[in-house]
């Protein structure tokens, strides 16, 4: 018989993990974005769905799993008052192909292909799961609603990417820079704890060295430790576990 008292169900349940509780950080081919920190009203933990392989066998269907598709990722952007944001992923979306003259520079798209997380945090601001996009790009950058009777308001707007595949923090499987469960220092900067391009995402301080003589720098985290001497961009999220997670461009 199930328990139907409440205390033993508050004794049971901790409260939930809260919607509003969350960040999201992106880079794209100018940089990282770190006022989508705070403009960024809305976002989704993404979904992917098994395909299915049936195999028929004396009137029966044996179900198999198949190839994974990867759900598109949106998420609802503030417009500051010069409307920073949506220029930003207009300019990149035209990238791809120019609104006057249908072409881009660009022979193969992947070098302006971007990168982004998305956390779920607790109550006291560390990150309990977080998915990586990688090869990320904005499809879809939908109109701003305009109107007299629109007052005590401000203006909004959806965009969705396309992207590769994602990786996440229960995933046995981590690749390309994917790390550990990593936590939040909110506009901190710290120091990266990875090589290359692809970073940590620390707490305090600016990340120096790493292998050669690069400079890893960060907003909200750390930026990647540089890789002979290169220097590198990176921003996230770290956890008093000191596991990391994080992201960067390498110049």
């Amino acid at each position: 018989m199930a328990d139907s008292s409440i205390n033993s169900f508050m004794s049971a349940f901790d409260g939930g993990s809260r919607p509003n509780l969350y960040s999201v950080t992106m880079t794209c081919p100018f940089g990282p974005l770190p006022q989508l920190q705070f403009l960024c009203k809305a976002a989704t933990l993404p979904s992917s769905i098994l395909g299915e392989v049936t195999v028929p066998y004396l009137g029966r269907v044996a179900k198999y799993p198949g190839d994974r598709q990867f759900e598109d990722w949106t998420i609802d952007i503030l417009n500051d008052q010069g409307m920073s944001m949506r220029s930003v992923m207009e300019t990149w979306n035209e990238m791809f192909n120019s609104y006057a003259g249908n072409t881009t520079p660009y022979a193969n798209p992947r070098s302006i292909y971007g990168a982004a997380t998305v956390a779920q945090l607790s109550r006291d601001y560390q990150v309990v799961k977080w998915y990586q996009f990688f090869d990320l790009w904005p499809d879809n950058i939908a109109p701003v609603q305009l109107g007299f009777d629109q007052n005590d308001q401000v203006s909004d707007f959806q965009c969705t990417f396309k992207y590769s595949y994602f990786v996440t923090s229960s995933s046995p499987f981590q690749v390309n820079g994917a790390a550990g469960v990593g936590g939040i220092a909110p506009m901190g900067i710290g120091a990266g704890s990875g090589a290359g391009s692809f970073g940590g995402f620390g707490g305090g301080g600016v990340g120096m060295g790493g292998m050669g003589s690069g400079v890893g720098i960060g907003i909200g985290g750390a930026g990647a430790n540089g890789s002979n001497g290169g220097t590198s961009v990176g921003f996230g999220i770290n956890t008093s576990k000191g596991n990391s997670l994080g992201f960067g461009i390498k110049t």
